[in-house]
C-alpha cells in the first residue's frame, strides 16, 4: 500500500538539524583521526530525553556498519545501551552481546572484561558508543559509578579506541567520578530542546515540520504542518523536543493508514496527539493545541507549559515520607539536646 510506504518512509526519517548535524561532524572527527591520535579520546553528548541523543549515535552508526573481511568480521563501532540497575558486569555482557561473542552473559567481571578486550581488537573495534550512560548516576550509589569510570578509562587505553557517551546531564558526574577518564573527553555536546522565542531555533523547528510535511504529503491531503500556526501547534504540542515530534507524526500516519483514510486532518492530529504523548496527571490542564477551539497565541503561560513537556514533576510528599522526615528530625534535635 502506497501510504503504508509513506509512514514507513516518515518513521525512518532522521532530519540533520544545526546541533544534530554538528554532533555528527564531531563524531566523524573523532572517528576520522582515531587510528593516528597518541591517546585514548571520549566525547559525551549530553541533552533532556527526547533531544535525539540516540538518533545521532545510531545515525552515525548505520555509516559504518560490520563488514566480512578476509580475517573475519570487522565491527568498526560497538554500540550498547546501559541497562537499567547496571553494573560493570552488565555493561561488559551488553557490549560483547553487540560484538556477535557467544555465552556473552557467561564469566566472571574480569573474564568478561579480557573478552571484550580481545574482541574488540581481532574485530577492529575503533569506537564505543554507549548509551543511556547517565544509568549509572540513577543507580544512586558512588562506588558503582567510581567503579565504571575506572573500567572504562583502563577499557580505552587498553584498546586505544574512542569512547562515545550519550545520556542525560547527570551522565557528566559518572565520567567526572575519575580524573584521568574526565581528562581524556572533550568538551561535551549540548543537544537542547528548540526554543520558540529564539528566531534561528524557530526557523529550524519550522524547516523540519516542511522536510515532514513534503513527505507526508506525497501521499496524503495534508494542512500545510509548517505555516506559522501549524508550526506553532506542533511546538505547544511536543515542547519543542525532536522525539516527541517524530513518534506524534507517527501515530498520526499510523492512525491514518490503518484507517485507509487519503487525508489528516486538525482533527486528526488532536487525536493522535492524545493518544501518543505521556501526559502528566500532577498537571492540571494540559495544552490540547490541535483543538478547534484552541487559540494558537504566543503567550508566557502557552510558552511555560511547552518547556515542562518532557520533565518530571516531583511528586508530593506522602504521609508516610513526612512521618519518617519527622521522626529523623527528632532523632537528631534529641542527639543535640544530649550532646
Amino acid at each position: 500500500m502506497k501510504t503504508n510506504n509513506c509512514a514507513s518512509t516518515v518513521e525512518r526519517m532522521v532530519i540533520p538539524h544545526t546541533a544534530f548535524a554538528e554532533a555528527r561532524l564531531r563524531i566523524e572527527q573523532c572517528y576520522a583521526f582515531s587510528a593516528a591520535k597518541a591517546e585514548a579520546e571520549g566525547l559525551a553528548i549530553v541533552g533532556e530525553s527526547g533531544t535525539g541523543k540516540t538518533s545521532v549515535l545510531k545515525s552515525f552508526q548505520s555509516n559504518h556498519m560490520p563488514t566480512r573481511g578476509p580475517d573475519g568480521m570487522e565491527i568498526p563501532i560497538l554500540y550498547a545501551s546501559v541497562p537499567p540497575m547496571p553494573t560493570v558486569k552488565s555493561l561488559a555482557g551488553v557490549m560483547l552481546a553487540a560484538l556477535n561473542a557467544p555465552d556473552c552473559e557467561r564469566g566472571t567481571e574480569n573474564e568478561k572484561s579480557r573478552r571484550l578486550r580481545v574482541l574488540m581488537r581481532e574485530t577492529g573495534t575503533r569506537m564505543v558508543m554507549i548509551d543511556e550512560f547517565q544509568h549509572f548516576y540513577d543507580r544512586g550509589k558512588r562506588q558503582i559509578m567510581l567503579h565504571v569510570a575506572d573500567w572504562l578509562k583502563v577499557l580505552i587505553d587498553e584498546t586505544r579506541s574512542t569512547l562515545v557517551v550519550a545520556g542525560l546531564p547527570s551522565c557528566r558526574v559518572v565520567i567526572n567520578e575519575n580524573e584521568q577518564l574526565a581528562r581524556r573527553f572533550m568538551a561535551s555536546i549540548q543537544l537542547p530542546r528548540f526554543s520558540w522565542t529564539d528566531p534561528r531555533q524557530r526557523g529550524e523547528f519550522i524547516s523540519i515540520l516542511e522536510e515532514y510535511h513534503n513527505q507526508i504529503a506525497k501521499d496524503f491531503k495534508v494542512p500545510a504542518l509548517h505555516s506559522d500556526e501549524m508550526a506553532f501547534r506542533f511546538f505547544l504540542a511536543t515542547g519543542g523536543l525532536m522525539g516527541y515530534l517524530s513518534k506524534l507524526l507517527r501515530t498520526t500516519l499510523r492512525d491514518a493508514v490503518d484507517q485507509e483514510r487519503a487525508s489528516i486532518t486538525l482533527e486528526d492530529l488532536n487525536i493522535a496527539h492524545a493518544r501518543a504523548m505521556w501526559f502528566d496527571p500532577t498537571v492540571e490542564e494540559q495544552l490540547r493545541p490541535f483543538e478547534r477551539s484552541f487559540r494558537p497565541q504566543v503567550t508566557v503561560d502557552a510558552l511555560d507549559r511547552a518547556c515542562r513537556i518532557g520533565t518530571i514533576t516531583a511528586l508530593p510528599e506522602t504521609p508516610m515520607r513526612q512521618r519518617k522526615g519527622v521522626r529523623k528530625a527528632e532523632s537528631i534535635n534529641a542527639a543535640l539536646v544530649a550532646a
